[in-house]
């Protein structure tokens, strides 16, 4: 008798949940929570979710955040939505040097700024 087993990702947005300034793809866009499953399969089919991890995802360059699952939930009851901005700042301009984050920061004032 042959047993086919494997394993599979899956991917997939669960909720809307900020829209603001992306440093990545530099314009405002919506991020997403999302959840990524690990499954052990047989025969092709997810039998057994082994690992789930939940992210912070742009809808446009898909730059991703990950989250802990305390935060993940906070996020999808509406929560806690200035910390997540203030972190996603942070995450997004903490490889980036003095001069490049001024540039980004200007960048950003003069496409927000009306004409």
């Amino acid at each position: 008798m042959f047993v086919i087993y494997g394993w599979r990702k899956q991917s997939q947005a669960i909720k809307q949940v900020l829209d603001c300034y992306c440093y990545v793809c530099q314009r405002k866009s919506e991020w997403h929570v999302c959840r990524e499953s690990e499954w052990v399969t047989f025969f092709g089919m997810n039998t057994i979710p082994f690992i789930s991890k939940d992210a912070l995802v742009c809808a446009r360059c898909e730059d991703e955040l990950p989250l802990p699952k305390p935060q993940s939930r906070q996020l999808l009851a509406g929560q806690g939505l200035e910390q997540a901005i203030a972190l996603l700042e942070k995450h997004q301009l903490a490889a980036k040097n003095e001069v490049q984050r001024n540039f980004l920061m200007a960048t950003r004032a003069s496409r927000e700024s009306p004409p």
